[in-house]
């Protein structure tokens, strides 16, 4: 087997061909490289002015930050307005007894129960129900303590309203009353 010995000539001659393509494979990328990136500046300096933010937007965005710090105690408070459905039973319970006691009455039983159409007197408002709670107490009452009651469950956060009550005067005092049981109305969400 003979082998064949490369002349140089032949050699010159790959070497020129291999100098040409990799000079024509760089200009090519080079050009694809050049389209790219022009295409990235465009795209960049389309979106800039988009994204600029002048002092104007900051203040503006400082103060929206500020409004809505300064507005947080109302915002906690319209949290309030409402009664969780999940745990309004032990709240309306807890509050109603703190009220009792400041204003001197006693309550001897609570029965929550949901509302009927005879206690459906409360507003409908979208997204909420109505929950009723009847409360004893406990008979003949003062009536400026009741009154007092009376006054402390409708300022109540979260929002509760008497629904129904009776009362006779007692003719044990001239200023105490016999109360028939309660109906307080209580919107949950």
């Amino acid at each position: 087997m003979k082998k064949s010995r490369l002349k140089a000539t032949t050699l010159r001659t790959a070497m020129i061909v291999s100098i040409f393509i990799i000079i024509g494979l760089s200009t090519a990328g080079f050009y694809y490289a050049q389209d790219q990136l022009g295409k990235f500046a465009t795209e960049v300096n389309n979106t800039a002015p988009k994204s600029t933010v002048d002092s104007t937007d900051t203040k503006a965005i400082k103060q929206l930050k500020d409004d809505i710090a300064n507005h947080q105690a109302a915002a906690d408070k319209a949290n309030g307005i409402v009664a969780s459905s999940q745990n309004y039973q032990s709240q309306v319970t807890q509050d109603l007894n703190k009220y009792a006691s400041s204003a001197g009455v006693s309550i001897e039983d609570y029965n929550f129960a949901p509302v009927t159409d005879a206690t459906k007197s409360l507003a409908s408002i979208s997204g909420l129900q109505s929950n009723s709670a009847t409360i004893t107490l406990k008979s003949p009452a003062p009536f400026t303590n009741l009154m007092q009651f009376i006054k402390a469950v409708e300022s109540n956060l979260p929002k509760m309203q008497l629904t129904s009550i009776n009362l006779s005067s007692s003719t044990n005092s001239g200023n105490s009353v016999s109360v028939e049981p309660i109906t307080i109305g209580i919107y949950t969400r």
